[in-house]
């Protein structure tokens, strides 16, 4: 990062960037105010918020020069996973935004890894290919930590309109800004008169300092000779203050000094205090069978629920290698005794048992064969508990062929061959029953015209 020469402004560069990005140091340091907030607002990982920022694309140069927080509900955890309602909010957010100010539109959004490191997951790619279309936008990841400084990347389309999501070219330090110190106006006892302060800054009354040589000018007061304040010292004129050169000066009054102590008074009144405190203290004792249950049950009614356990999979591409992913930081993942990732590439599955090292590594990798795969780790506890989550990668097949079948059209096909094949048995029963009929149509017939016969043979024996 350089201090740019013109404006208080920082500019970011990067190996591959597609354009220079500017910012206001105060924006992006009260973000990661927030962001730490949030991150020490819940035991292990705090929760993780978003907002978008503010600004304007002129020239080359991306400037950010304010931000706005988007307030997440977070129904599905601590992670900033938007639901239908933070969907509405941010597009309200958006809209509020892009017709405010020429200099304040939305020039992409920001969000943080509480749990994870700085890149972009299958959501946040999601979030931004939807609302930040604009190929000069950027995301910026922000990870804070409990003991060192928060880290932060930004992210953006290639020249080629692809979004790179595996990392950041070069990752932000974010140091907090040095504490500007306030003007403070000294004050200067002149001739006995404190000065005002200066017109528009607030200030309390005005400390005085007196010593054995101050004097206080009292209006309509009549003047004593200094003679009379110190015996013995000899008779004096007052001296020119320079500024009012009529003032007089007059002793200490009476109300300016110290009360005489009142020892035992005072003695008297902390023992009843004490005495009060303990008798409540040995009541609140004798009788904490009635109070202190109750208490304890509303501690542990206030005391925030854990948060649910997670394993933050997801899964990228490269060259035709599933990099299958996990948060290997997660409490599921370092908790659990052994864990099972199943595979379906295609039709055809796979499945493979993870010990506790492959666990905690975070990353497994599959050649794939097909454009459609469907991954499942399982994480097992050693109290019995089990914690699974899935993820799915649908693109092209590694041999460059076409792009995997869509689901649904799929499923409208093997449901018109079920249909059919249900035909093609009902036809087939259909004929079954019609050669049955038609075999006891023949049989009937058989027997009138054996009837027929032997009648015309019993009438032609008659005669």
């Amino acid at each position: 990062m350089e201090p740019h020469s013109e404006r208080p402004l920082v500019t970011w560069s990067a190996p591959r960037r597609p354009y220079t990005v500017e910012f206001a140091p105060r924006t992006l340091d009260d973000i990661r105010l927030a962001v730490v907030d949030a991150f020490f607002s819940l035991p292990r990982g705090g929760t993780e918020i978003g907002g978008i920022l503010l600004g304007y694309f002129r020239d080359g140069t991306l400037r950010i020069l304010d931000s706005r927080p988007l307030e997440c509900e977070h129904a599905m955890g601590p992670s900033f996973s938007l639901s239908a309602g933070d969907h509405a909010r941010l597009s309200e957010l958006l809209a509020d935004a892009a017709s405010g100010a020429p200099e304040r539109r939305p020039v992409g959004w920001y969000h943080s890894h509480t749990r994870s490191e700085i890149f972009l997951t299958d959501a946040d790619r999601e979030i931004h290919l939807r609302y930040f279309p604009e190929p000069w936008q950027t995301a910026l990841v922000l990870r804070p930590h409990a003991m060192q400084p928060a880290r932060a990347g930004f992210f953006f389309r290639e020249a080629d309109g692809s979004l790179r999501s595996e990392a950041s070219d070069s990752e932000l330090v974010l140091e907090a800004l040095p504490m500007q110190p306030v003007p403070r106006a000294e004050a200067a006892v002149a001739g006995g008169r404190v000065p005002r302060p200066p017109a528009g800054m607030r200030s309390g009354p005005p400390a005085i300092t007196l010593d054995s040589q101050a004097v206080i000018s009292l209006p309509g007061s009549p003047p004593e000779p200094p003679s009379a304040m110190v015996p013995g010292a000899p008779p004096s004129s007052p001296e020119p203050t320079g500024e009012h050169p009529d003032e007089q000066s007059v002793p200490i009054p009476k109300f300016l000094e110290a009360p005489p102590s009142r020892g035992s008074r005072h003695a008297v009144a902390k023992l009843a205090i004490l005495g009060g405190c303990l008798a409540a203290a040995a009541a609140a004792f004798q009788t904490r069978s009635l109070w202190l249950p109750r208490v304890a049950a509303l501690y542990r009614r206030s005391e925030p629920a854990p948060p649910p356990l997670y394993l933050g999979l997801n899964a990228i591409d490269l060259a035709g290698e599933l990099q299958v992913r996990w948060d290997r930081t997660s409490p599921a993942v370092r908790g659990a005794a052994e864990g099972m990732i199943e595979i379906l590439d295609g039709a055809t599955p796979h499945a493979d048992v993870l010990d506790v090292a492959h666990l905690q590594a975070g990353a497994f990798t599959y050649a794939r064969q097909t454009g459609r795969v469907d991954v499942t780790l399982t994480a097992r506890l050693p109290d019995g508990r089990t914690v699974r989550e899935a993820t799915s990668f649908l693109g092209r097949p590694p041999d460059g062929g076409p792009a995997a079948e869509n689901p649904d059209v799929r499923k409208a096909r093997e449901d018109f061959a079920k249909q059919t094949a249900k035909l093609k048995s009902d036809l087939k029963a259909q004929t079954a029953r019609t050669k049955t009929l038609q075999k006891s149509v023949e049989d009937v017939q058989k027997q009138l015209k054996d009837q027929q016969v032997r009648r015309m043979l019993n009438q032609d024996a008659g005669k």
